[in-house]
């Protein structure tokens, strides 16, 4: 995938001059656009710039990305959930290269994480005007918030690569389900998904029905920026690109270089009802690490797995060799009004 260095964003107050035009790719599938509201409102939006699309396969997408990037849109709106911005990130290199749109993320599915942190807020005709007027007036820096997105790739060559902002793997892919359920059932907001599928994870390894099966966690293998693969069970690994989950949980904490915050969690993991509060908001007690709770920054991350994993909600296989890599990829300006 082609890399962007990044780049400075313009002093505040600052005009960026860019062609101004608006591209808005929806999906129709996603959870809010599929069961609460008309097909119909999009469509009758009255800016005649604004060039808008349904893609239903990802060669669909693709083929509409490069028409936008032909068409000189330079803001492009995503309508639909994590699934879908992950979808979108992943294709723009082929329409962009390294000279990508602003984006800005309408949340409509089932898991909104990413709109939680960079979102421009609910599809509706007044959000896509108001975002329409950002772009032909030209965004202010400090309506601009900068993401870099995982880069997934199998060294097996058994997938393609993708670009996401959050990946999940052992309880965390178990937990899913459950979040998925509850969001589906109307028991929590969407973008709480990932918020409740961290909180699901310590639930079932403290009182859980499998206990003991959860605490034990998975095999797994993760390397660091190059260093030894460190092998051994893991109850819980995150890693993420992002600034902010929900309810107030930020489980990250350690130094390091680069753009990925990851959450390492040892199987059997002691001590757990201790760890949790301080955990989950970043504040560990100096015990911790010694008892197999890690946490850091890092370039790239190496995983050995050998069970599903989680990429913005939605659950990859690790393929063949069971190895995966994970690297900080292209970086995205989001609207955020």
């Amino acid at each position: 995938m082609v890399t962007l260095e990044d780049t400075l964003i313009p002093d505040p107050g600052q005009r960026v001059q860019r062609g101004g035009r608006t591209g808005l790719v929806r999906n129709p599938m996603s959870r809010r656009n599929r069961t609460g509201r008309s097909h119909a409102w999009w469509r009758d939006l009255g800016d005649p710039d604004l060039l808008r699309a349904e893609p239903v396969t990802a060669d669909d997408l693709v083929h509409t990305l490069k028409d936008f990037a032909r068409r000189e849109v330079d803001l492009l709106v995503i309508d639909g959930g994590d699934g879908t911005v992950r979808e979108v990130l992943s294709a723009l290199p082929q329409a962009y290269g390294d000279a990508p749109p602003r984006l800005a993320v309408l949340a409509s599915g089932t898991t909104n994480l990413i709109a939680a942190d960079v979102g421009a807020g609910r599809a509706d005709p007044a959000t896509i005007a108001m975002l329409s007027q950002i772009a032909h007036a030209g965004p202010q820096a400090s309506s601009l918030q900068r993401r870099a997105t995982i880069e997934v790739s199998w060294p097996d060559g058994s997938q393609p690569t993708i670009s996401g902002m959050f990946v999940g793997a052992a309880a965390f892919t178990r937990a899913t389900h459950i979040s998925h359920r509850l969001v589906r059932q109307g028991g929590v907001d969407e973008g709480a998904g990932v918020a409740v599928t961290l909180l699901s994870s310590m639930a079932q390894a403290l009182a859980g029905p499998q206990r003991k099966r959860w605490l034990r966690g998975e095999p797994m293998g993760i390397a660091r920026d190059g260093a030894e693969m460190v092998e051994g069970p893991r109850f819980l690994f995150i890693a993420t690109t992002l600034n902010k989950l929900l309810l107030g949980l930020w489980p990250f904490w350690g130094e390091g270089e680069g753009a990925l915050r990851y959450l390492d969690i040892a199987g059997s993991p002691r001590r757990l009802a201790a760890a949790l509060p301080a955990g989950l908001r970043g504040r560990p007690r100096p015990w911790m690490e010694a008892e197999g709770y890690r946490s850091g920054v890092a370039s790239v991350l190496d995983l050995h797995l050998t069970e599903p994993f989680v990429v913005d909600g939605e659950q990859f296989e690790p393929g063949p060799g069971g190895r995966v890599r994970l690297r900080a990829g292209q970086s995205f300006d989001f609207i955020v009004p």
